[in-house]
């Protein structure tokens, strides 16, 4: 498709020369660069943003004409800038600044909005909804970091089985007044409660209270709340009162940039080509394309360590981490996440922490998804751990091969 859009672009070169005037013509038009064409979209870049700028306020429409022409159907026009620098501290994407594009736009802005203060809000309960891997409990963390917020992010599937645990305990109140005197609730995951008809039913309690209360409520969701697989109507129903948007795969001018940020300076030299075809071809989340740049990148390097920015999920990171310390060091997800003592499992959830930290996590949250332990205890089991990998070559050696 590239080879066809490129022969395209040289064909029309003349008629645009002619329609603007040879000087405008090279100018403006001439150094535009054809990178993808991806659901009717061409996406054009410049080589900076000035001449961007130029291209969308003046030739837009004659470019989209021209091309409509070639092709033979409708084709709208997307110019982006290429990227000024890639230098770790002044990309345009980095783990601070999301990727925004036309697929998570309308959910940015809200967020944005919220964390300013800047005008009324049009609810207080927003549903974000998507596929796995689009950022939904990215844009949430960036929110919070925003507004320097400490409210918490309540897994979804944590907050359910707390649910469950309270209501066998006959306690549900206690967490009911907990979740409606917080300020923010922020639930990340709320389809992990499909099925489980009381603890929708709770849920519904305390999402009802808050919004009588007037208090923000932030809530995301694999699914739409209406397609989420067994749900209580009154629970669907209070979730669509709601300001719901959903959060699309990103477009590819999102992929490229999330690739070019991932890869550092070779995306501009040696390796461009390489990314932008990975941009191009693979149409999936922000999950998909790091998995499938590690994957290439580990063969190019022959897993030698990468000294490039890394965007990860602290949470899908932290997972990882723990499937593997169970399959290697043979305890189960319970003991480690429990307060167990044991010798075995307390050596496992050392080595969970280490290699937590080591893989870029920071110690807070190490211990908010292993159990909801302080830093403090983090600190003191990564101390522990490194002195006995220190006396011990057998222990060093089963930990560092779980690097």
């Amino acid at each position: 498709m590239l080879d066809l859009l490129q022969e395209t672009w040289d064909r029309i070169q003349p008629d645009l020369e002619v329609a603007v005037g040879a000087a405008a013509f090279q100018a403006w038009l001439a150094r535009l660069r054809p990178l993808a064409l991806e659901r009717s979209v061409c996406y054009l870049e410049a080589e900076n943003r000035m001449i961007c700028d130029r291209v969308q306020q003046l030739y837009t429409p004659l470019l989209e004409e021209r091309l409509s022409l070639a092709i033979g159907t409708r084709i709208a026009v997307h110019v982006t800038p290429a990227p000024e620098s890639l230098l770790p501290d002044v990309l345009e994407v980095s783990p601070s600044t999301p990727v925004v594009d036309a697929s998570n736009k309308t959910a940015f802005l809200v967020l944005q909005s919220l964390a300013a203060g800047r005008c009324e809000v049009p609810a207080h309960l927003f549903v974000f909804h998507g596929p796995t891997g689009v950022g939904k409990s990215y844009l949430l963390r960036w929110w919070r970091d925003a507004t320097r917020s400490r409210c918490p992010l309540h897994d979804g599937l944590s907050l359910r089985k707390a649910f469950q645990l309270k209501v066998r305990d006959h306690r549900v109140e206690q967490l009911l007044d907990e979740l409606t005197a917080v300020e923010v609730l922020v639930v990340d995951g709320i389809h992990r409660f499909a099925g489980h008809r009381r603890a929708q039913s709770e849920l519904a309690k305390a999402l009802r209270l808050r919004q009588e209360a007037g208090a923000l409520t932030l809530v995301t969701s694999r699914f739409a709340p209406r397609d989420i697989r067994e749900i209580d109507a009154g629970l669907s129903s209070l979730l669509l009162s709601g300001f719901v948007t959903e959060i699309r795969p990103p477009g590819h001018g999102a992929r490229l940039h999330f690739l070019r940020a991932l890869e550092g300076a070779p995306s501009r030299n040696g390796r461009a080509a390489a990314i932008e075809t990975m941009a191009r071809d693979l149409r999936g989340s922000y999950s998909d394309l790091q998995q499938a740049w590690t994957a290439e990148h580990h063969s190019l390097q022959h897993h030698a360590r990468s000294n490039y920015l890394r965007l990860i999920d602290p949470g899908r990171e932290f997972r990882r981490l723990r499937d593997l310390v169970c399959e290697r060091l043979g305890v189960s997800d319970a003991e480690l996440m429990g307060k167990s003592q044991v010798r075995r499992v307390s050596l496992a959830r050392q080595a969970l922490a280490l290699l937590a930290v080591r893989q870029g996590l920071s110690q807070a949250e190490v211990g908010r998804h292993l159990g909801g332990r302080s830093r403090a205890s983090i600190s003191y089991a990564i101390q522990a751990i490194e002195k006995r990998m220190a006396e011990s070559a057998r222990i060093r050696e089963m930990v560092e091969g779980l690097l």
